[in-house]
């Protein structure tokens, strides 16, 4: 079992995608402790593994423990394979809490906070306090992650950062720089800043993207990004 995530709009989605490989299947935001995220978890698992017995699908919300264990339960039913899965914020870091108590691996991604403000952000973000907010959370919990990178390492130098992750999950991954555009998980593509997936390659296009925007950003978020390195 893995864990990967990170702030909303950190490149969460096209790390998923690059770890969906060999033994390894990690689900997009599948929120186990949500029976309302279903579709993506459980409904999902069963359609990748139609030939397996998964439990019930759970009526009620799951503490995030009851959830790991289910979590637990589910990779034991398509072992060999390594399930894993992503999400974002405080769901992340309360995962995360429970998966470093059991000793299984977090990894996490963050991005310059000012390049995920170019595109609008949806409301339920709360505007650009609410994604301040999501950043600087996951900035001050680090200690809880096995392995922490930024996106723009990820896909300019994409083979060192796959040998770290290598590494933390005892695999040798692939270093996919393109791919076919069918792979793709559909419940990645629920946003239109995630269909920059179906070109089939890994794009250095959006680093650095708010120097050159009509963008103007808080003096919250200039500060955000100085904090966490940029």
């Amino acid at each position: 079992m893995f864990l990967i995530g990170g702030p909303a709009y950190s490149g969460t989605t096209l790390l998923t995608h690059l770890l969906n490989q060999g033994r390894f299947t990690c689900l997009h935001e599948p929120d186990f402790h949500n029976p309302q995220k279903s579709h993506k978890g459980m409904l999902y698992l069963k359609e990748l593994f139609p030939n397996k017995g998964f439990p019930d699908i759970p009526r009620r919300e799951l503490t995030y423990r009851e959830a790991v264990s289910l979590i637990q339960e589910c990779e034991m039913i398509i072992s060999p394979q390594n399930l894993g899965f992503k999400t974002c914020d405080w769901p992340f870091i309360e995962y995360s809490k429970f998966y470093k108590e059991l000793g299984y691996p977090v990894i996490a991604i963050i991005r310059d906070i000012r390049d995920a403000l170019v595109t609008t952000v949806p409301p339920w973000v709360n505007g650009e306090e609410g994604l301040n907010r999501r950043y600087r959370l996951i900035w001050r919990n680090l200690e809880l992650f096995d392995l922490w990178f930024r996106y723009e390492d990820l896909v300019m130098d994409t083979e060192e950062i796959i040998k770290k992750i290598s590494k933390v999950l005892s695999y040798d991954f692939k270093v996919l720089q393109t791919w076919d555009p069918k792979t793709v998980n559909r419940h990645m593509l629920w946003e239109r800043r995630h269909h920059l997936l179906k070109d089939g390659y890994i794009s250095k296009s959006r680093i650095g993207i708010w120097k050159t925007s009509n963008k103007e950003c808080s003096k919250e978020s200039h500060e955000t990004a100085l904090m966490m390195g940029y």
